[in-house]
């Protein structure tokens, strides 16, 4: 953010949510009863328990320390329960204490900015638009604005029109409309003025703020909320100006105009938010929430809480050059020498649950990786030509060694991706025996009681602590009180484990859940980063030229692991950013921009075949399925309602096909995509499509070379 402001001096991974503090109040709690406020049968209410608001005064100085929004909202909803005679106090001295209030109020709000109070799950902005309507005792004394009559001037804007529009806009915005419904009107009538700023957006900005501060505060939020919504590259310019002008125009003032400026602010704060929020502002974004999930944004909906992981949980080692060396050292070191370095952390009596589960769980799975067994490519006995053929590498005898081994990579490397809901849950014991099958050690980060629990018994039966290929990692485990929903997920939690991991020296190969492994691409991805003395290794779009987030390689060193901090750090503190633009503008592999942009430390990045190697696609794929290693369903551009379903049953059926007793991949390079192709009487394609095929004809054969192409 700005530095030039001391609003946007910011602390790295700040716990703005509160979660997990206790003084001077469990926070958890408060916000738990928030919530429930939410659900009645008459519409969300804006309420905490007396004896909380009057504790709260008593101990302000103190709770605006320890948690600066979640005062807030307790000093908002305190002084109108002031005035709704929740709190007894005489008449007498009702008027001064709320005025008092107000004006403290007023100075807290100000020295915030918009876009970390939008971010965070205490709802000031909703409470503020929900209490725009009570009227506080002293509103008839500042009905006359000192900030501009709003009469047209040289800006040549119809305030007066722009404000009866302005209404009419925000109401058509709560109804929840699907895309091209509404009126169009509203909105052309707000890009006309904006168009006439634009002309000269330093002077005409300025004659603007001077004849309508809260006409041209409206224009710059409502900008502000569609640079989130769409292309952030101007999201900083628009939101500075808001907080800019929120520093001076006291919110009481706001609250008694016309303009539907508190409106906005909800709705922005709503934007990157699940439904057990969007309850407070009924109506907006519910053309999202009625997918039930299946909504393409829903993957992006989260609060500022949902790291988990402390500031020094993220960054074991700290945040200096000296930490970034032991992580330089460590990236060096092999994987037995790895695990004598940090081990004394698991038995350090101060850890986390959650952050001593993370660590068990790189701990077992690079522990597992090392055995010798997992680089084993044939049986006992196998003859030098058979294991030639077979595409693996042949040994002399070595004692408890395989002779015959196949290809991995020479540096300590651990797979991760991500999951949660129940939908997704049916898939995790498949997609962890296929991981077995493979041999790739991978981190599952499983969050919610579905995907977890699968994950721990899948897991288990596989080999278990110890033995394990695949571990399960939810950094929601422990909660208990804050008020989430139990299947709740978040994206940040893949990029607390791609950073965990960097910083403990480990290379790491992160991708999406919606994707199918065909082949063990791990010793290839280091070869081409050892050519290309790359970085950063990411898939493209089959149709655009930019990167694509399903799947990440990362070599670990010190400028790895400094690049990936202001990379998290970032995406961290701008809920409203997409991690993967800010990849590819973070990275400079395009001429996208983001928001408050980081400088960046320089990283080599290099995009892999997508057309037949790493394939992501949005619709269809005709490549070379001797060579596909990786496929991503990439969501198409007019998503509908069953995608969901059409992955599901995709991955299915290559899971069924992956994972049956006649599938030799042993024969055919360990490459599923060879196998089937390779397959004497096709039995793979029966088994998958024997149902509708009922005997083996030609075009069940190809049934399976169809799962993606069609």
């Amino acid at each position: 953010m700005a530095a030039a402001d001391p609003r946007y001096a910011l602390t790295l991974f700040e716990n703005w949510d509160c979660i997990g503090v206790r003084t001077p109040f469990a926070w958890d709690d408060v916000h738990k009863q928030i919530l429930e406020g939410f659900g009645g049968p008459d519409g969300p209410q804006f309420r905490v328990h007396a004896d909380l608001l009057a504790s709260f005064e008593q101990d302000f100085d103190s709770s605006l320390q320890e948690c600066p929004l979640g005062s807030v909202y307790i000093a908002l909803v305190g002084m109108y329960s002031m005035r709704d005679g929740q709190i007894g106090e005489s008449q007498q001295d009702k008027l001064e204490s709320i005025r008092k209030q107000a004006e403290r109020l007023s100075i807290m709000l100000g020295q915030l900015p918009i876009l970390i109070i939008a971010g965070s799950r205490w709802p000031v902005h909703e409470a503020l638009q929900h209490f725009r309507r009570w009227p506080l005792p002293f509103h008839q004394t500042h009905q006359t604005s000192p900030f501009g009559d709003c009469k047209q001037g040289a800006t040549r804007i119809d305030w007066q029109q722009l404000l009866e529009v302005s209404g009419k806009w925000s109401e058509q915005g709560m109804l929840g409309l699907d895309p091209g419904e509404g009126s169009s009107e509203y909105t052309s009538t707000i890009i006309a003025a904006l168009e006439k700023i634009a002309q000269d957006p330093s002077a005409i900005g300025d004659a603007a703020q001077d004849e309508c501060t809260l006409g041209f505060l409206f224009i710059c939020l409502v900008q502000t909320v569609a640079a989130t919504a769409r292309q952030t590259s101007t999201l900083d310019v628009w939101a500075v100006a808001v907080d800019s002008m929120l520093g001076y125009v006291p919110f009481f003032t706001i609250s008694s105009s016309r303009w539907p400026i508190f409106q906005v602010l909800a709705m922005l704060s709503i934007l990157s938010k699940g439904p057990e929020y969007g309850q407070a502002l009924p109506g907006f974004q519910s053309d999202v929430y009625r997918w039930a999930g299946a909504h393409p944004v829903f993957k992006n909906f989260r609060a500022f809480g949902d790291l988990r992981l402390s500031r020094d949980e993220i960054l074991p080692f700290g945040a200096d050059q000296e930490a970034l060396m032991y992580s330089q050292m460590l990236s060096r070191m092999d994987g037995l020498q790895w695990q004598a370095a940090p081990g004394n952390w698991r038995i350090t009596a101060s850890l986390r649950p959650g952050f001593r589960n993370a660590l068990d769980a790189v701990m077992q799975a690079l522990r597992s990786s090392l055995h010798p067994g997992h680089v084993e490519c044939g049986h006992s006995g196998i003859s030098r030509a058979d294991c030639i053929q077979r595409g693996c590498s042949w040994r002399d005898s070595v004692p408890q060694v395989p002779s015959c081994q196949r290809k991995v990579a020479k540096r300590k490397l651990l797979l991760t991706s991500f999951v949660w809901g129940h939908e997704w849950s049916r898939m995790i014991p498949r997609f962890i025996a296929w991981m077995h099958k493979l041999k790739m050690a991978t981190v599952l980060v499983s969050m919610g009681k579905s995907c977890r629990d699968a994950c721990t018994i899948a897991a288990q039966a596989v080999g278990g602590f110890g033995s394990g290929l695949v571990t399960c990692w939810d950094p929601f485990l422990e909660e208990d009180s804050s008020g989430l929903e139990n299947e709740h997920g978040s994206i940040l939690q893949r990029h607390a484990m791609i950073h965990l991991l960097l910083h403990l020296g480990v290379d790491v190969l992160a991708f999406d859940f919606d994707t199918f492994w065909f082949q063990d691409a791990r010793a290839y991805l280091e070869e081409i980063a050892d050519h290309k003395k790359a970085d950063v290794l990411m898939t493209k779009h089959l149709d655009s030229d930019c990167l694509n987030m399903g799947l990440l390689y990362i070599r670990s060193s010190a400028q790895t692991a400094k690049w990936y901090t202001k990379y998290f750090a970032w995406l961290h503190l701008h809920p409203y950013e997409d991690e993967q633009r800010g990849m590819n503008a973070l990275l400079g592999f395009t001429k996208q921009k983001v928001s408050f942009a980081p400088e960046m430390p320089q990283l080599v990045t290099f995009a892999l075949d997508d057309a037949n190697e790493f394939a992501s696609s949005r619709g269809g794929w005709l490549g070379d399925w001797h060579n596909l290693r990786f496929f991503h369903w990439v969501n198409p551009v007019e998503t509908t309602s069953n995608w969901r379903d059409v992955k599901l049953a995709d991955l299915d059926s290559l899971y069924l096909a992956a994972l049956h007793s006649s599938t030799d991949l042993a024969s055919h390079g360990w490459a599923l995509g060879a196998a089937i192709l390779g397959a004497p009487d096709m039995s793979i394609a029966k088994q998958t499509h024997g149902a509708q095929c009922g005997r083996i004809r030609p075009e069940c054969s190809r049934f399976i070379l169809k799962i993606i192409a069609t």
